[in-house]
């Protein structure tokens, strides 16, 4: 049994309880009832009161909990800043609906006086809450230099952060993470974990092992310093990809992915992608033609005599004269390069001693 639901338990035994006390003794005079003294007893009718609360309402307790989750993810969507400003926008709502609420009962009939204030109270309330939620950096400006910079800083950095199966199989993002690159909270779908466990369980010994070092790092990760926390969808979805663009849009969170199709689909639901791949292009170190570097050769090449290595961001460095040199370490100049589609290819020759 979760907490949520366990808090909801409490409160129906709490509220039946309540009732039996105060609303059975009621019934038993006014339907002239004749009850056993036992009947006059605190704890009797509290028990009683419980249990036909919960006979007739208990069907409740699953939607309860479940709203209460929903309103748990909500809170948590925003940083606290939002939520402060929000709070205030909700109070200057109320503070608004009662200074009419006032003027109408000066001027109103009855029906104006229950009926319309009720109405005005909900809707400036509702206005209130997302003018203080969307206004927020607008707000910032009424409040002293310092504290608006800080505040804002602060909200930025609480983005949270998703990240999906791709960029855990990957594994470059744990040394992102611990290199303190990334800010922001890690959540990590349920659905994600999932997954995970259903490639390190297939048939395919590669897809097991990339699952299994999938595992791993997300174990790494979740035990690393860095803020985590697992989240659990209200509602399945058979493709994982729209469950954590689902998720993105509720947590207001950014993806962070390696997969290609994935960052197609978050950027037409416009929301920020960190492709791992990105990142890794952009700090790829430059080589231009006439540079000499150290490089393994680690196989054939495809033409005759060719040596092929490899830079440990994954660059193919085709070497000419270099097949008799597999599983060497040698001095290399670029030739030339040339960028496909699927990445970037150096041409080397061999540095004659």
């Amino acid at each position: 049994m979760d907490f949520v639901k366990f808090l909801v338990i409490i409160s129906y035994m709490i509220i039946g309880s309540v009732v039996g006390i105060f609303l059975i003794p009621e019934l038993l005079v006014d339907f002239h009832v004749n009850h056993p003294p036992i009947m006059d007893n605190n704890y009797v009718t509290a028990f009683i009161g419980m249990v036909v609360f919960f006979l007739i309402f208990g069907w409740f307790i699953p939607r309860i909990a479940n709203m209460l989750k929903n309103i748990e993810q909500f809170i948590l969507s925003y940083s606290a800043i939002e939520i402060i400003f929000a709070t205030i926008g909700l109070f200057t709502g109320l503070t608004i609906s009662v200074m009419i609420s006032f003027i109408l009962e000066f001027i109103g009939t009855n029906f104006i006086n229950r009926i319309v204030p009720l109405i005005i109270t909900l809707l400036l309330g509702y206005l209130g809450f997302q003018f203080g939620l969307k206004k927020r950096d607008e707000m910032l400006l009424f409040l002293p230099e310092n504290m608006a910079r800080s505040m804002s800083i602060n909200a930025r950095n609480a983005v949270p952060k998703i990240i999906d199966t791709s960029a855990i199989i990957d594994g470059r993002i744990y040394k992102i993470l611990e290199a303190g690159f990334i800010d922001g909270e890690i959540l990590i779908p349920q659905g994600v974990i999932n997954e995970l466990q259903v490639v390190a369980d297939a048939n395919d010994s590669i897809k097991r092992d990339k699952g299994r070092r999938g595992l791993e790092i997300l174990n790494a990760i979740h035990d690393s310093k860095h803020p985590t926390r697992i989240i659990y969808p209200q509602k399945s979805h058979h493709d994982i990809d729209d469950l954590i663009v689902k998720l993105a849009q509720h947590f207001r969170a950014h993806v962070i992915t390696t997969d290609y199709n994935l960052n197609r689909v978050c950027a037409i639901q416009d929301i920020k992608v960190l492709n791992v791949n990105d990142l890794s292009d952009a700090i790829k170190p430059e080589v231009h033609q006439g540079d000499r570097f150290e490089l393994m050769i680690t196989k054939v090449g495809k033409e005759p005599g060719q040596g092929v290595g490899y830079f440990e961001d994954g660059t193919m460095v085709v070497v000419d004269d270099a097949k008799q040199h597999i599983n060497e370490t040698l001095e290399l100049e670029v030739i030339s390069m040339l960028q496909t589609a699927s990445g970037r290819i150096i041409f080397a020759k061999k540095v004659e001693e």
